[in-house]
């Protein structure tokens, strides 16, 4: 049981033996000023008013009671008390300090479980879908892409985790006229080039006509007929116009993996909308049942929502062809019968809100049993200094060329920064691919950023690149004491007490697995972030005020190292759930 459910349970069995009052939840918070301790509750305030009492009195009498109760922890066959300090303050919280016992046993328990700490199974095994993604398969994805990539795959990370069984999926967008305009463009400007023969990346090749298309059509406004008809020979599954959507899609996939592996992103299953062209009737046929639809004059089916506070939503066009919702639809419908899962979460950009909230609403009102269950993750732009980027203009910044230029610009900062740097290319691109990562996953998902290079690659600073060099002057130290691969024996060193620093750092390393549980439960990497972050501070503000190899004994150097590497375990968790991995070695 861990610490935060513990106390609510004894705080609850204290209100019930002094005030005979039931409590069905505790709020335990932890103070923004550590002096204040490790935890607080208000319970004394909610409760004042039902036993008309002064909260400040409730809190003392509260205080006495809990201190007066066995809450202790065994080790070693030895039992030990959890807190410190239990104490009321004004105008009614009532403060909790853990023990330096407990502390110093928590920092064994990080030790002792490595890789799992910070791990629960409060996902009980619950099926999760994560969609996210979803480049349309017509260029190669631009950084706004990766942020959604990094969102995605963390989120996966973290629920699988936290004990949910996740299936990460990627839904393409491979059908419609924004396809078409790349073919058409490759048809009559390609000349049978490919890819190889001009020695370029498959997805940029593509890409070239995508954009080229744009240029070309304000010239010669005869192309959007054009690309009609092409479109129209897509729907009639016109085989000609079919070899050449292979080829053209097919190109992009296989230079997107390149660009998947280098962002350390992967699926588990692939959806196509190709494959949906003709779903979702059944849906809509039961929206017109139901009276939620309707068709108007032209013979669209129209979902009805305005009397729901929404925008009024087109299941089926005209001609009795779905569209991307009816699609939706369907998808969700499909993975429902084939998972079962209990959560459903679409990783799209913030100004997909609208369109979620009206598909969510027509499941809900068709009464689909998984209605409840889908959740939409919404993220901001990112914008470069210079301002936004379009695709159909050509001024967005490629994924590949954002992960190219962070490579050569880390080669020159870990040169230039880090004395005696060693490391090899694969170094090089991992502290890239953390300068990457964590600058898009550092920030709220629903706040827009603007990537600058000049504040993601240093070594100093809320950086990816600032975290794995603490990771690595963590491990230095360990190596130099003989610990790297070598377990410190867990004790309890009853006569050494905790300075400051040390103190403040183990306080914060025990916090990791709620830190990960509220960024699960808010769908929120950037807790996760922002809370490694604090830890290095913490662990280079320690590293530098208490010497660990030359501590003044032998008990106080081996209390170090356990701190230190404590340290490097959780600062390896947290950039994993990031998708970050480490280096030892910098």
């Amino acid at each position: 049981m861990d610490t935060t459910t513990l106390l609510g349970q004894k705080i609850k069995e204290a209100v019930k033996k002094l005030y005979s009052i039931e409590v069905a939840q505790i709020v335990i918070e932890k103070p923004d000023n550590e002096q204040f301790g490790d935890f607080a509750t208000n319970i004394a305030l909610l409760i004042s008013k039902d036993i008309r009492k002064v909260p400040l009195d409730i809190a003392h009498e509260l205080a006495m009671e809990l201190q007066s109760m066995d809450i202790t922890f065994e080790k070693d066959s030895a039992k030990y008390k959890v807190f410190e300090k239990i104490e009321a303050v004004r105008p009614g919280f009532i403060n909790f300090k853990l023990s330096k016992d407990f502390l110093i046993s928590s920092a064994n328990e990080i030790l002792e479980v490595n890789d799992a700490y910070g791990a629960s199974a409060i996902g009980g095994h619950k099926n999760v879908i994560i969609e996210y993604s979803q480049p349309n398969p017509n260029k190669p994805m631009h950084i706004g892409h990766s942020r959604n990539n990094f969102l995605g795959s963390s989120l996966a990370k973290i629920l699988e985790f936290v004990g949910y069984k996740v299936t990460k999926a990627n839904y393409m967008n491979d059908w419609g006229t924004h396809i078409a305009k790349s073919m058409l463009m490759y048809q009559k400007f390609g000349n049978d080039t490919t890819p190889s023969s001009v020695n370029e990346k498959p997805d940029h090749f593509v890409g070239k006509f995508y954009v080229m298309y744009e240029v070309q059509v304000e010239q010669h406004p005869e192309l959007a007929d054009e690309l009609a008809e092409m479109f129209r020979k897509m729907e009639a599954l016109d085989r000609v116009v079919l070899a050449l959507w292979e080829k053209v899609t097919g190109w992009v996939y296989e230079g997107w993996k390149e660009t998947y592996a280098n962002e350390n992103v992967a699926f588990d299953v692939w959806f196509y909308q190709h494959d949906y062209r003709e779903s979702g009737k059944e849906v809509v046929a039961a929206a017109l049942e139901k009276g939620i639809a309707e068709k108007d004059p032209s013979g669209a089916v129209i979902a009805r929502l305005e009397k729901y506070g929404l925008p009024d939503k087109v299941l089926l066009r005209a001609d009795g062809t779905s569209i991307y919702s009816t699609q939706d639809l369907q998808l969700a419908k499909d993975n429902y019968e084939k998972y079962h899962f209990d959560k459903r979460i679409y990783v799209v950009d913030a100004r997909q809100s609208d369109y979620f909230k009206q598909i969510f609403k027509v499941t809900e009102i068709l009464g689909f049993e998984f209605a409840s269950k889908l959740h939409h993750v919404g993220y901001g732009f990112v914008a470069l200094p210079e301002g936004k980027m379009s695709s159909r203009k050509g001024n967005v910044v490629a994924a590949d060329d954002v992960f190219n230029k962070l490579c050569e610009l880390e080669r020159t900062e870990i040169a230039g920064s880090i004395k005696g740097a060693v490391g090899s290319e694969e170094t090089v691109r991992r502290v890239a691919l953390a300068a990457y990562r964590y600058s898009l996953l550092k920030v709220d998902p629903k706040q827009d950023i603007i990537f600058n290079y000049s504040q993601v690659t240093k070594f100093d600073g809320n950086t990816g690149p600032y975290l794995l060099y603490t990771y690595a002057r963590a491990c230095s130290v360990l190596e130099k004491a003989g610990y790297m691969n070598k377990s410190l024996e867990p004790y309890m060193w009853p006569e050494i007490s905790l300075e400051t620093k040390e103190e403040s750092l183990v306080r914060n390393l025990i916090r990791f697995e709620s830190v990960v549980l509220a960024a699960a439960d808010g769908f929120a990497p950037n807790i996760i972030a922002n809370y490694v972050y604090d830890i290095a501070q913490k662990f280079n503000s320690f590293y530098g005020e208490c010497p660990i190899l030359s501590a003044p004994t032998e008990e106080k150097k081996l209390l170090r190292l356990v701190l230190t590497k404590a340290t490097s375990q959780v600062i390896k968790n947290g950039l994993g759930l990031l998708g970050i991995d480490v280096v030892e070695k910098m």
